[in-house]
């Protein structure tokens, strides 16, 4: 499962692991994994100090539910949300879970 994956890689020398948890929209994924690297490379934090892994993604998730938007995610027939308010529904973001070093 996700847990001998995760395991198998840091065993092979990657420090850090990010992963879904079930199957993602591949579009909703790209959008969330930019926002990330752009947070972790290129961006700071309001303070000036540079972005841990962990902030990264959970900033790049909190984009992804409050700014995003759901035009061209491809959902599931009867899944569309019931009301479109603009938010992402947490099935395309909330699956990422990051392990190893979170620094």
């Amino acid at each position: 499962g996700l847990l001998g994956l995760q395991r198998s890689l840091q065993l092979a020398g990657a420090k850090t692991v990010i992963a879904s948890l079930w199957k993602v929209d591949d579009l909703a994924t790209r959008d969330l994994m930019e926002r990330f690297y752009e947070n972790l490379w290129n961006k700071s934090k309001p303070d000036g100090n540079p972005y841990s892994k962990l902030e990264a993604l959970r900033e790049a998730q909190l984009w992804m539910l409050k700014e995003r938007g759901t035009r061209g995610f491809d959902f599931a027939e009867g899944d569309e949300p019931e009301q479109d308010d603009g938010r992402v529904p947490p099935f395309f973001w909330a699956g990422f879970v990051l392990s190893g070093d979170w620094r």
